[in-house]
């Protein structure tokens, strides 16, 4: 499968003209007004698939919905905690295509069953996933620091999806 990640910016200044202020509000403490921009990009390749934009009130899942024809079999999507809802999820699950995404931190799931790899499965909505928990460490120059993370995924064969393969896969987005 090759991995498509979503991605979304919503740092994109405009110039402030009445125009822009019209169709996209005025920015935050009357700075200029922003863009949110979506994107599904390959890893890979990094080919461009598909972008929407429009204004920061709509938010990513939103935007990240428009670009959801795109998707089918043999495609793995990738994706951040921002998009963590169980109707988007079941929305790209319906698409036939594969996910890996972030979990937020506040998000309970149920553990029906515990697999070799220290990994569970779990049902989200109405859609079954494996459920996995790493702590991925992050370095730079002069730091570095680690943090817990919970990856939820459709890729729920340990054999052939082990664990650690699928953090290392997560890094890539």
């Amino acid at each position: 499968m090759r991995p498509w990640p979503f991605d979304g910016c919503s740092s994109i200044k405009l110039p402030d003209t009445e125009r822009n202020v019209e169709w996209f509000g005025p920015g935050s403490r009357g700075g200029y007004p922003m863009l949110e921009l979506m994107t599904l990009v390959e890893t890979g390749t990094r080919a461009l698939i598909g972008a929407v934009f429009g204004t920061h009130s709509d938010g990513e899942t939103s935007y990240a919905r428009r670009l959801l024809h795109h998707l089918g079999p043999g495609m793995l999507v990738l994706w951040d905690k921002g998009f963590d809802a169980n109707a988007f999820l079941a929305a790209v699950h319906g698409t036939g295509a594969r996910f890996l995404g972030r979990l937020r931190a506040s998000r309970r799931t149920p553990v029906l069953s515990r697999l070799a790899d220290g990994s569970y499965l779990s049902v989200i909505g109405t859609v079954p996933v494996r459920v996995v928990e790493a702590q991925i460490t992050v370095a730079y120059d002069d730091c570095s620091f680690t943090n817990s993370y919970r990856l939820v995924t459709t890729l729920t064969d340990v054999r052939r999806y082990p664990a650690p393969a699928l953090v290392a896969l997560y890094h890539q987005r």
